[in-house]
């Protein structure tokens, strides 16, 4: 495989980064509903709530120091007792008109729900250094470009002014992320030594990110069209 190890898992990420999903190219153009995009933080919202569960069962696992850390710094920024990620997310779903109590509520997608069930079989089955290298780079770092792309939209298309309380979850992702996904290219690099541990990285940051772009569809057939599932349509 060409390329540096971080070239790889680069590369492995962008086959499917979801920042060019669909419905977030709708979204950065301005043509998706408040509702419809206050629909994708629900989802994203149960996403999040399971990998802060990953991230500390982890932090059991790794055996070093500089990685559990790491492990419990990004916990404590998710979970800030004075402003948590979470509680960012509900905060725009209700600045879209949405009732607070719909997110914990909500229907959970198949999408969704299939993400988090691999979540769980990633850090239960796969060695802590794959584990964190899917977590972190397959999915955590993409978040970054995702919120690029959307901030500029929030400003210009709908309307919520620079540093707007509703929309922080989005504004701050960007300047927390650019350290979070250095920290960990950084981890991941120094802990996978060998070339089995590197191979195996680059293929789970690649999985991860086809399981992302999944969890997107859904959320993309929910919001605008109303679809739950995939169900065909019946014959009468």
């Amino acid at each position: 495989m060409p390329g540096t190890f971080r070239e790889q898992l680069i590369a492995a990420r962008e086959k499917r980064h979801s920042k060019n999903h669909p419905y977030f190219e709708l979204w950065a153009e301005g043509k998706l509903t408040r509702e419809q995009t206050a629909l994708y933080c629900i989802q994203h919202y149960h996403y999040v709530a399971e990998y802060l569960n990953w991230m500390a069962y982890e932090a059991s696992q790794a055996p070093y120091r500089d990685v559990k850390t790491y492990l419990f710094e990004n916990l404590g920024d998710e979970e800030n007792p004075d402003d948590r990620h979470l509680d960012m997310l509900t905060d725009y779903v209700v600045a879209c008109g949405l009732k607070r109590e719909s997110v914990e509520g909500s229907v959970l997608l198949p999408g969704t729900e299939g993400l988090q069930n691999w979540g769980w079989r990633l850090v239960y089955q796969r060695p802590w250094q794959i584990a964190l290298a899917a977590m972190f780079i397959g999915l955590e770092s993409q978040f970054l470009d995702i919120c690029k792309k959307l901030v500029p939209a929030l400003h210009k298309k709908y309307g919520y002014a620079p540093g707007a309380r509703e929309i922080r979850f989005f504004e701050e992702h960007i300047r927390a992320d650019e350290i979070h996904g250095a920290k960990g290219f950084t981890i991941v690099e120094k802990y996978c030594r060998t070339p089995e541990l590197r191979e195996q990285a680059v293929r789970a940051v690649e999985e991860a990110a086809v399981q992302r772009w999944r969890f997107m569809n859904g959320v993309y057939w929910y919001a605008l069209r109303g679809k739950v599932d995939d169900t065909p349509p019946g014959d009468g």
